[in-house]
C-alpha cells in the first residue's frame, strides 16, 4: 500500500493550497530594462533574433524565437585560460522570468 507523505501544517481532510507556477514564455521585452540598466550592448538581426553582450563581453545572451533548429534562449559565459566556460539553453516555453533570473545571478555574483 502506498501512502503520501504528510503535508506540513495540514490536518487530514484539509484542502491543499493551490500554487500558481510560471507557465508560458512571457514577454521577451521584459529583458530590455535589465540590459539597458547593466550596460549591455545588443543588436537585432535580420531574422528578429537578439544578440547581447555584457559590458565585459564575456557573457552572451541570444534570443532566436523563430529558429526551430536552436534553443530559443542561450546564455553563455566565455572561459578563461584556467577554467572552461559554459552554455545554457532554454526552449521557447521557458518563462522569460527564468532567463532574467539567470542573468541577474551572473551580475550579482561576478567573481564566482
Amino acid at each position: 500500500m502506498l501512502s503520501a507523505p504528510p503535508v506540513p501544517g495540514l490536518r487530514p481532510g484539509d484542502a491543499i493550497p493551490h500554487r500558481a507556477w510560471l507557465l508560458g514564455e512571457g514577454n521577451p521585452n521584459d529583458l530590455n530594462a535589465f540590459l539597458y540598466e547593466h550596460g549591455w550592448s545588443w543588436v537585432i538581426d535580420a531574422d528578429g533574433g537578439l544578440h547581447a553582450a555584457s559590458p565585459c563581453t564575456r557573457v552572451y545572451l541570444g534570443y532566436q524565437p523563430d529558429n526551430p533548429n536552436v534553443d530559443t534562449w542561450i546564455i553563455a559565459l566565455s572561459g578563461t585560460a584556467r577554467q572552461d566556460g559554459w552554455r545554457a539553453g532554454f526552449n521557447r516555453h521557458t518563462p522569460v522570468e527564468i532567463v532574467l533570473a539567470a542573468l541577474q545571478a551572473l551580475v550579482e555574483h561576478p567573481g564566482r
